[in-house]
Parts: structure tokens; sequence; C-alpha cells
């Protein structure tokens, strides 16, 4: 399958600016000499913007997964390129708030995964991800959905491998510099692809300056390092997944990473 890697730096709070750039970053990458993706992986919070200052602030660009302004695009998008689109968006359900991924399909299906591990201030924002991991198909490839500081545990990761993950959408804003080197590891010791979609740029709202370090990630199975997306430039790329490559857990004829694992002796 041919899927789509995109990087943003959104305008804080310009929803609908924000989710047209990305249909047009995704329309882009649609138009190249490669093919038309079946599967675009966005950045976390990518039409909202992130840093909030207050719940009440990020609970007015919140959306509810049925749809507000910024999902709206994106959806019309999906069925536009005839593709499914993962992105990061802040949801509001009742009274809660998450930091939460959708995978939306062309035909209007909607899975949303909740952040199961909130960085730094998001915890005096957003409500602690209630979804726990799953995995869905599409088109033959089976799609486990993560949020940024969801890489710095690995039992995230291992835990979609094991419910049978082809590919880790990973959508993130990241702050820190480790976890595109970092996610080399949680590919290769799940036999997974993952697709880290990073944004670029800044914001500098309150007192607090946070610039995001780009460089958007795919990788192998194997540990290739597909794509690597420029550190402080909107792009989107495509490049291409095979599923039996991250079916096949052997590393030789006597280890298999699943059967392998004594999780009695794992504390």
């Amino acid at each position: 399958m041919l899927v789509s890697l995109v990087q943003n730096n959104p305008a804080f709070g310009r929803k609908m600016d924000n989710a047209r750039n990305l249909v047009r970053l995704m329309e882009q990458a649609a138009a190249t000499e490669t093919g038309r993706p079946e599967l675009y992986v966005l950045p976390e919070l990518c039409f909202s913007g992130y840093q909030f200052l207050s719940r009440d602030e990020a609970y007015a660009l919140a959306e509810p997964r049925q749809g507000g302004e910024g999902i709206s695009v994106l959806a019309e998008a999906a069925k536009k390129l005839d593709a499914a689109i993962v992105f990061g968006f802040p949801e509001r359900s009742g009274g809660k708030l998450y930091n939460s991924s959708m995978l939306l399909t062309p035909e209007g299906s909607r899975a949303v995964y909740r952040k199961t591990h909130l960085f730094a201030k998001e915890k005096t924002i957003f409500d602690p991800g209630d979804s726990g991991f799953f995995v869905k198909e599409f088109r033959g490839l089976k799609i486990g959905l993560a949020v940024c500081f969801d890489w710095f545990f690995p039992e995230a990761f291992g835990t979609l491998a094991r419910l049978g993950a082809d590919l880790i959408a990973h959508s993130a804003n990241l702050v820190m510099p480790y976890c595109q080197q970092a996610v080399y590891a949680r590919a290769v010791e799940n036999r997974v692809y993952v697709l880290t979609a990073n944004r670029c740029g800044s914001e500098d709202r309150g007192a607090e300056l946070l610039t995001y370090t780009g460089k958007s990630v795919a990788v192998s199975p194997k540990g290739e390092y597909l794509v690597s997306l420029p550190e402080s430039e909107e792009a989107a790329v495509c490049l291409a997944v095979d599923p039996a490559l991250a079916r096949d857990k052997a590393l030789n004829p006597y280890n298999d990473i699943i059967a392998d694992r004594r999780p009695e002796l794992y504390r």
C-alpha cells in the first residue's frame, strides 16, 4: 500500500485555515508520480495548535468525534482522495476533554484513540485517555494509533504489535529530541512500520516558547529509515509499505519475537 507522511506548522486556534492547509499538503502528495496514497498520517492536534493556556481554551477549540469545523474538512478530503486519514485533535465528550487521534475512512467510519500518556502541562488540560489501544484494518493494512509521548513507553507500541498492527500511525508534537531515533527501536523490537508525523515551527503563548522538532520519520520493520522530513518546513511524502513484512515475526529459524516472549518473568 502507498501511504503518506504529512508534517505541518499550524497557526494556533485557526482551525479552518489549518485544516485546509493540511488538505493542500495531502493533495500535493496525491499529485506526485508515485501514485495516490491510500493512507495519510498527520500530526497531533494538527488543526488546533498545541499550546493551550487553559482547559477552557482547549475545550472551546475541541470537537466531538461526530465532527466540527476541522474534522468536517478532513472528512471531505478523505472522500475526495479516496483514502483514510489519521490525525490528532482535541476531543470533547460530554464534560471530558481528550488529546485524541482519529482513523477516518472515506466511507465515513471513525475510530478514536485517546492519548494514554499525557506529557507535562497536558495533565492540566486533558483527561487521561480511556480508549485503550486497538487495531483497525483498512484495505488489508492493520493500523494501530499512538499519540506523541506514548512512544516513551515500550509497552504502548508492544501492545499494538501484539494486537496485530502492521503499521503504527504515531501523531506527534515533539519538543524533545529523542523520538526520531527511539522509534527505530520500537519498529525493530516489534517488527512493525512506525510512521511518526510530527509538526514543525514554534508557539509562543504565555510565558513559554515551544519549538517543535519536525523531522517526521517512517521506519520499516527492519529498522530502515524510509523517509525523513525537514526540521522546519511543512512537507508531505509518499512511501510504500508491505503488510507481509510486518507480519513476519521470525528473526531466524529459532527466534520469533512474539512466540519467544516470556511475560511470566516480566515485572
